[in-house]
């Protein structure tokens, strides 16, 4: 068995205690070898990796396979960085998840009973390397719709900024785009009939996303234009 590295090592003997329900030791655990253990001490289970100087490979040396000891619902290895690099997905898709609700989802994914304390270390580790830059990406809003104007002359696109609620603060309040492709697309092959939608945004910028609609010669939907908003902001404002 070979690993790119002992960090690969580490996760793989990570992913396998909380798979198979196993208290593993890992000591020592440097750069050049890692050595695991079944806790139990009559348990046999053994597992040695250690650096190979001559391939630079990550090998391991004595593996025993065997275990003798009961199943526990508890894993000192179930980390917060396990937790969250195993539910990535879900909580940057639904940043606003509850942290009892992350127990909920470890205990019915992997079968195991985690602290609160984990589960949210576990969170705020994903928002922080995956969520935390969407503060960063308001100020260039400007510059995205002069760059769309630019790029696809003949296009509209309008950024509407509260600037007096709170002097000093800039505050988000709708962005509209309604490229000139779209617009020509519709005036030469579309009904003249125009749908409106709308949906609520759930990701970590909370709004409105709406979108005006149209059914083309083939009787498909075909997008005019969209824009996204402020979840107070009602469609009647976007023409403010």
């Amino acid at each position: 068995m070979i690993f790119d590295g002992v960090t690969q090592s580490r996760k793989a003997l990570a992913d396998y205690a909380v798979e198979y329900k196993r208290q593993l030791k890992v000591r020592p655990n440097d750069n050049h070898r890692v050595r695991a253990k079944c806790k139990n001490t009559k348990c046999k289970w053994l597992l040695t990796a250690k650096l190979d100087r001559d391939t630079s490979d990550f090998k391991v040396i004595i593996y025993h396979p065997i275990h003798k000891c009961i199943h526990l619902n508890k894993r000192k290895m179930c980390t917060s960085k396990l937790i969250a690099r195993k539910f990535k997905d879900k909580i940057v898709s639904q940043p606003y998840i509850r942290i009892w609700e992350i127990q909920e989802l470890v205990k019915d994914k992997i079968g195991l009973y985690v602290g609160r304390t984990i589960c949210h270390r576990a969170k705020q580790r994903v928002i922080i390397e995956n969520i935390s830059d969407w503060n960063l990406e308001f100020p260039r809003l400007c510059d995205y719709a002069d760059m769309i104007k630019q790029t696809n002359p003949g296009s509209s696109c309008w950024v509407k900024i509260d600037k007096e609620t709170e002097p000093g603060n800039f505050f988000f309040v709708y962005f509209y785009v309604c490229l000139q492709a779209f617009k020509q697309g519709w005036l030469d092959g579309c009904r003249k009939i125009i749908g409106f939608d709308g949906c609520f945004l759930k990701g970590a910028c909370k709004g409105e996303l709406l979108v005006a609609v149209e059914k083309n010669e083939n009787n498909q939907m075909y997008p005019i234009a969209w824009a996204v908003v402020d979840k107070r902001l009602n469609i009647a404002g976007i023409g403010s």
